[in-house]
C-alpha cells in the first residue's frame, strides 16, 4: 500500500458507492462511508504495523521537508511521540487521503434527542394499539438500543430468542449482550445485533405477551416465525414498509424531511462514539481515530478488516468491565424500564375504557329492558 494506491482505492470506493442503487444522491454521506469503512481501517492496520518496529522503517510516517520518502504518509506517529513529551501534536497530517470537506452541516440534525425519542415513543402509545404499537415500540426500541437496520429487523425470527439460548448466553456464559445475526443484512454481511440485556428480555416478552396472543387470536397458521407482522395482511414487515410507516410517524411530528427512524441509529452511534472513547480512555488503550472507528465498526455492524478481528474484540471484550460500560448498561436498563411502564400504563388505560364501554352497553341494555318490563306491566 502507498499514497498512490490508497487515492485510487478511495475514488474507486466512492464511484461504487454512487452507483449502488441505494445511493440517493448523497455524495458526503458517501464519501464519510468511504473515509470510515474502507481508509481508516487500513490507515489503522500500517499503524499497527509500523508500531512493531520489525517490518521497515518507512512504512507509515510523515516528513514535511520530503527530506525521508514514506509509503503511507500520515503523522500518527509524530503524535504519539508529541504527546509523550507533553506537547501538542500536529493533526493536520494524521490521514492525508481521506475525503475533505464531506461533514455534513445537518450531521447532528439526523441524530434523534432523548426527547425526540420519548416524544416517538409516546406518539406511538396515544395513536396505534395491541400488537401493531408493541411491534413499533419494539423496532424504535431496537434501534435505539442496538443500532440494527430496518432490513435486519424486519429479518428477525422467534426461534432466535428462545429463553434456553438467551439464558445460556446471557447468565451461564455471563455475557451482558445478546449477539442475533439477522438472516438479511446490508450487502448480506453476517456481523450480529448485539442486543443489551434490557433489549433482550423486552423481545422475550414481546413474544409471550404480544406476538403469541395475536397468532391466536387471528388464527394464523401459516407462519414463518417472524416477529413483525402487519396487523391487517398478517404478512412480514419489509424493510421498505418500517421505514414508510416510521416516516408518516415522523412527519405528523414535524420532524424535518430526512430526519425518521434512522435518527434512532444515528442517535446510538453517538452514544456508542462517547462509551467507547470513555472506556478507552479508563483503560489506558489508544483512543486516537482510526482504533475508535474499527470499534465503531463492529457496533454499526459495518464491515471490518478481518486483520484487526482479534484486536477489535479484545478491545471490546476488556472494556465490558469498566465502569463506562457498566453506567452505560444502568441507562439503557432505565430507558428500558421507562418505556415498558410507558407501555403498561396505556394498556391498562385501554383496558379501562374498554370496561367503560362495556358497561355502558350493558347500561343501555338493562335501560331497554326496563322499558320493555314497563310496557308489560301496563
Amino acid at each position: 500500500m502507498n499514497d498512490e494506491h490508497m487515492e485510487r482505492f478511495r475514488d474507486w470506493s466512492l464511484e461504487v458507492t454512487k452507483a449502488d442503487s441505494r445511493y440517493r444522491s448523497e455524495e458526503n454521506l458517501a464519501k464519510q462511508t468511504t473515509n470510515n469503512d474502507f481508509l481508516m481501517p487500513i490507515y489503522a492496520f500500517y499503524y499497527w504495523v509500523q508500531k512493531q518496529g520489525v517490518y521497515g522503517e518507512h512504512i507509515l510516517g510523515h516528513s514535511p521537508d520530503n527530506k525521508a520518502f514514506y509509503q503511507i504518509t500520515s503523522s500518527l506517529l509524530q503524535r504519539d511521540i508529541a504527546i509523550s513529551k507533553g506537547d501538542k501534536p500536529n493533526n493536520n497530517f494524521l490521514y492525508p487521503k481521506l475525503f475533505k470537506n464531506c461533514d455534513s452541516r445537518n450531521y447532528k440534525d439526523r441524530s434523534a434527542s432523548e426527547n425526540e425519542f420519548d416524544e416517538l415513543n409516546e406518539y406511538i402509545i396515544s395513536c396505534f394499539k395491541g400488537y401493531e404499537r408493541a411491534s413499533l415500540l419494539l423496532i424504535a426500541q431496537i434501534i435505539n438500543m442496538a443500532g440494527g437496520r430496518p432490513v435486519s429487523i424486519a429479518s428477525l425470527v422467534r426461534y432466535q430468542f428462545y429463553k434456553e439460548t438467551v439464558e445460556r448466553e446471557l447468565f451461564k456464559e455471563k455475557k451482558n449482550r445478546f449477539d442475533v445475526v439477522p438472516r438479511k443484512a446490508k450487502f448480506g454481511n453476517t456481523m450480529p445485533i448485539k442486543f443489551p440485556l434490557s433489549t433482550t428480555l423486552s423481545v422475550m416478552s414481546f413474544i409471550e405477551n404480544e406476538l403469541e396472543p395475536f397468532l391466536s387470536e387471528n388464527d394464523i397458521k401459516r407462519y414463518d416465525g417472524h416477529l413483525f407482522l402487519n396487523s391487517k395482511s398478517h404478512k412480514p414487515y419489509t424493510a421498505n414498509y418500517i421505514s414508510k410507516i416510521f416516516s408518516e410517524i415522523t412527519a405528523d411530528l414535524g420532524w424535518p424531511k430526512g430526519k425518521s427512524i434512522y435518527s434512532l441509529r444515528h442517535k446510538f452511534s453517538n452514544e456508542q462514539f462517547d462509551k467507547t472513547l470513555a472506556i478507552a480512555i479508563e483503560l489506558g488503550f489508544s483512543a486516537d481515530e482510526a482504533s475508535i472507528a474499527l470499534q465503531m465498526q463492529k457496533e454499526m455492524t459495518h464491515k471490518s478488516g478481518g486483520s484487526l478481528k482479534n484486536y477489535v474484540e479484545s478491545r471490546m471484550r476488556i472494556g465490558q468491565q469498566t465502569e463506562a460500560n457498566k453506567q452505560d448498561l444502568k441507562i439503557k436498563a432505565l430507558e428500558s424500564d421507562k418505556q415498558r411502564l410507558l407501555l403498561e400504563t396505556q394498556k391498562a388505560f385501554d383496558i379501562a375504557e374498554q370496561k367503560v364501554a362495556y358497561n355502558q352497553e350493558l347500561l343501555k341494555k338493562i335501560e331497554e329492558l326496563q322499558s320493555k318490563l314497563s310496557i308489560l306491566k301496563q
